[in-house]
């Protein structure tokens, strides 16, 4: 992880340093257009914000609405900052309207108060720019928020842009208008039976009242967004053939619109824990929260109102432990089996740049004492004991470890981090047995499948590649993403089915990934920063939290493939390429036989059939 000088400061609360570069990123600019304004190039009537539309009787207050002459000589002079990239510049701010009468009070003022005084009276947009200021770039010390815009920014910056010889056209007041009641919708769940296509999505916008339908956000999204590297062009490889989309292994069963969910790094995405399929966790304003995917209630899981240091980097939790890492060295946790919130508190490092960037719950190899592995930014890595919160081991590395998994016999461990590299380590020791090359940009996210030899790693070059244990020379797949790296991967729980890779990219993407082939996916696309992934109740949900301040909140999607048979036909690839033959194997991790070996009292196979008799539902998505 790149380090910082400085800490993150609330992504929502403005100053008075935000009001000239708030208005120049869109608020002024709804107010006239002007002949020096840039044309997005990209923007095409395929694009656009509707057509021309007559103004109807339930559009009040637009009546007034009249088309502005424009001055020649008058020139905004408002500067930016140096340090915001070009992705999140608007076209020059067009010159202001001349004065009607009721504004002639304004003539001798300087000219950003005249703009800013008239916005007050037309603009509403004010009022949402204060609640919620566009985000600097990351690279900038003083941010570590993401850099692309959030769904209501975004779309903003998209009707700013459009071209001049519709810019008083009444679908485009129409479309702030909606932009606008989106930004201030009260948080709602989601349901099943409310999806209605481009009128109500995953996230209940309504696409058609913002003049726009969902695929053309979509297009235009993939255009404008960018994938943050370290390295540069390290991720304009070769194109790779992307997998098939003819999978359905889940279907949407709800979404929970939050509005206090807080990603305070925009590269570390491990900040969704689970412990049952009622109780989830996520970040929040000094505080970690509670949620049940089923209804989308909340409380308080851990409060840091006494910790003014107290920021959340990480977060996980198990069955019966809830975690949460810090940005100073520190972390808390407290049990999950009492209804005390007090968090216990932890120290890893005195490090400067300490941030915990990363922690994995696991039970000790010979005994169930709980551990937690932890992955800092000064270079560490340490296994504490969670009964007495003492250290166990340290290990210190060349580079900075960003994620870790241990094998299902604990004796291994996959690391990545700020090196292209991924390291197999002893989990004891910590010695590195095995570097394994491939990848060409930093690493951020990687897990170990339940079979003992699959491993996944995903790097910021917007691949993730699969690898053998038994043969570890090279990828045995390479997977592209949709649209940025991904920071986030699950494989499937040991006896939940045929089995899958969840891959949560940066934004907007989740890619449900047949983990036996590694030929086909299924694609669920949301707009907004993903937080992380997480299964639960067997496998049979997966979660995902999406980080978009205005629409973000807790997706849920339930399994669909219940009472499948128990084995498949899958192609078995040599690892010159070439396909030898088609076997009969188990599709899940292990075989029936080696799952009754373990002591398992039903088969897996038993399990998924009754919960599919259980839950009743015979739809396949």
């Amino acid at each position: 992880m790149a380090e910082f000088e400085e800490d993150k400061a609330d992504d929502h609360s403005p100053d008075d340093s935000d009001d000239d570069y708030d208005l120049h990123q869109g608020s002024g600019a709804f107010l006239s257009s002007a002949g020096s304004a840039q044309v997005d190039s990209t923007m095409d009537d395929s694009y656009a914000f509707g057509e021309l539309s007559q103004l109807s009787s339930d559009d009040e207050g637009l009546d007034d609405v009249e088309p502005q002459t424009q001055p020649s000589a008058l020139q905004l002079p408002l500067t930016i900052p140096t340090n915001i990239p070009p992705h999140l510049q608007l076209p020059p701010l067009p010159d202001p309207p001349p004065f009607p009468p009721d504004h002639g009070h304004l003539v001798g003022m300087p000219m950003t108060q005249q703009m800013m005084q008239i916005q007050d009276e037309h603009d509403d947009f004010d009022e949402l720019m204060q609640s919620h200021p566009m985000a600097i770039s990351p690279p900038n010390a003083v941010s570590l928020g993401p850099e692309n815009l959030d769904v209501v920014n975004f779309l903003r910056h998209w009707l700013c842009v459009r071209q001049e010889d519709v810019y008083h056209d009444v679908s485009r007041y129409q479309a702030r208008r909606a932009i606008l009641k989106l930004a201030q919708e009260d948080a709602r769940r989601i349901r099943l039976e409310d999806l209605a296509g481009d009128e109500c999505d995953f996230q209940g916008i309504n696409w058609p009242s913002l003049k726009v339908t969902r695929t053309a956000a979509r297009q235009r999204r993939k255009v404008t967004y960018i994938n943050y590297v370290n390295r540069e062009g390290s991720d304009g490889q070769i194109p790779l053939p992307h997998l098939r989309p003819d999978c359905n292994f889940y279907r949407f069963q709800g979404m929970s619109i939050k509005r206090d969910v807080r990603l305070l790094h925009f590269q570390l995405r491990n900040i969704l824990g689970c412990s049952s399929r009622s109780r989830a966790f996520y970040p929040s304003l000094k505080a970690v929260r509670e949620i049940n995917p089923n209804d989308g209630s909340t409380k308080a899981a851990m409060t840091f109102e006494s910790d003014s240091d107290a920021q959340t980097s990480t977060l996980t939790a198990s069955q019966d432990v809830l975690i949460a890492g810090g940005f100073f060295g520190d972390f808390r946790y407290r049990s999950l089996n009492t209804e005390d919130a007090t968090p216990t508190k932890g120290r890893l490092t005195d490090h400067p740049s300490g941030i915990t960037n990363h922690v994995q719950i696991h039970e000790a190899r010979r005994s169930h004492a709980p551990l937690a592995a932890f992955a800092s930014n000064d270079y560490g890595f340490r296994v504490v004991d969670l009964g007495t919160n003492q250290h166990l081991s340290e290990s210190m590395y060349e580079c900075i470890i960003n994620c870790s998994a241990l094998s299902p016999d604990s004796r291994l461990r996959v690391m990545v981090g700020d090196h292209q590299d991924v390291f197999i380590t002893d989990a004891d020791s910590g010695r590195i047995l095995k570097t394994l090359v491939g990848h060409s940009d930093f690493g951020f996210a990687c897990d170990w499948a339940p079979d003992g030899w699959t491993v996944a790693t995903g790097n910021q070059d917007r691949t993730v590649r699969i690898w053998d244990a038994r043969y570890w020379d090279r990828p045995v797949a390479i997977i592209p993403t949709e649209l940025s790296g991904a920071r986030s991967l699950r494989f499937s729980p040991l006896g939940s089915g045929r089995r899958i890779l969840a891959a949560a990219e940066e934004a907007d993407y989740l890619n449900i990934i047949d983990a036996g082939t590694f030929q086909t996916k299924q694609t669920f696309d949301v707009f907004g920063e993903i937080g992380g992934i997480s299964f639960t109740n067997g496998g049979s949900e997966l979660l995902a939290l999406c980080c978009d301040y205005y629409r973000g909140g807790l997706l849920q999607l339930s399994r669909c493939d219940h009472g499948a048979g128990d084995s498949f036909l899958y192609p078995t690839e040599r690892h010159d390429g070439v396909y030898s033959s088609l076997i009969s194997r188990s599709s899940d991790w292990l075989s029936e036989a080696e799952l009754e070996g373990l002591g398992m009292a039903k088969t897996p196979t038993e399990h998924r059939r009754q919960a599919f008799l259980a839950y009743g539902d015979l739809m396949p998505f």
